[in-house]
């Protein structure tokens, strides 16, 4: 993978909105039972492995034009006991969909500051190509970077921190300091979705903006918010249990996203990861076309 296949993160971030936001589609490297049937039901077979899931969420993906797929290994934690076994099949697995993969791809780690660094240690030397790489936390930024810089590679880096443009400032400067090219850092504030504090962290994002125009360099990154998994973690996107008035469950589940994802690019998100393919036709089709023109 050459650096055109990122050629999307080459944001002209002081044109603001003037710029179509970007999407990447994700899919679970483990199903939990927490899971939307609203995803069961479209992907249906696909869910018999995360080869055969990765495969269909590519041909959504090149047909509806996302810019990457992103593979999250959304693994618990296992006990000492386990992990050579869990880190070895998750390794064999992963191998089979760099084989099929033929878009840019974003490895997204479970979230687990310690956890991640495990994970790091046994995927990164199995990537052939050039990555982008989340979520690179405070805890274990050191860590993770450290094994990137062994892949042999030039990976692009997701910085998260938890809705404080302070601590966002800080991680963009430590990272730098350990030796990452600015332009190779995006931003991930930590975002919930439509009902879930939504509000504040729209205000976050346009501190980061507002801060961005206003010359600082440790702020002038591209943001990125993972609309999908927070979306779907939501009872509204889940569950029947609601009155008639709230809509059928699969179309309120999809709308649920793209109104998440809608907000977060109207306050300045430049790149938003998705988990429904019809959310991401609706984005790019109609919500695009009215903020790009």
């Amino acid at each position: 993978m050459t650096q055109d296949g990122f050629s999307f993160l080459n944001i002209d971030l002081k044109k603001g909105l003037s710029n179509s936001p970007f999407f990447i589609l994700e899919f679970p490297f483990e199903l939990t039972d927490s899971y939307s049937p609203v995803l069961k039901n479209f992907w249906g077979e696909a869910l018999n492995s995360p080869v055969e899931f990765f495969r269909a969420l590519q041909k959504e993906g090149l047909k509806l034009g996302a810019c990457a797929l992103s593979v999250y290994f959304n693994l618990p934690e296992p006990a000492d006991s386990q992990k050579t076994v869990v880190l070895k099949k998750a390794c064999g697995v992963f191998k089979e969909i760099l084989n099929s993969a033929k878009m840019p791809l974003m490895i997204r780690l479970s979230g687990q500051a310690e956890w991640d660094c495990e994970l790091a240690r046994n995927i990164f030397p199995i990537l052939d190509r050039q990555v982008i790489i989340s979520p690179v936390q405070a805890a274990n930024y050191e860590q993770i970077i450290d094994s990137a810089k062994k892949s042999g590679f030039e990976h692009y880096f997701v910085l998260r921190t938890p809705i404080d443009i302070n601590l966002t400032k800080e991680l963009n400067i430590l990272s730098i300091d350990k030796g990452i090219k600015k332009e190779r850092i995006l931003i991930d504030p930590e975002m919930g979705c439509i009902g879930y504090g939504i509000d504040y962290g729209y205000s976050i994002i346009e501190r980061i903006c507002l801060a961005r125009n206003s010359g600082d360099d440790m702020l002038d990154m591209p943001v990125i918010v993972c609309a999908g998994e927070e979306s779907f973690k939501a009872k509204e996107s889940k569950s029947s249990d609601f009155s008639a008035s709230w809509g059928e469950l699969e179309q309120r589940a999809v709308m649920w996203e793209i109104s998440t994802a809608s907000a977060l690019v109207a306050a300045g998100a430049n790149i938003c990861v998705l988990w429904h393919p019809q959310s991401l036709k609706v984005l790019r089709k109609e919500y695009c076309g009215v903020l790009c023109h």
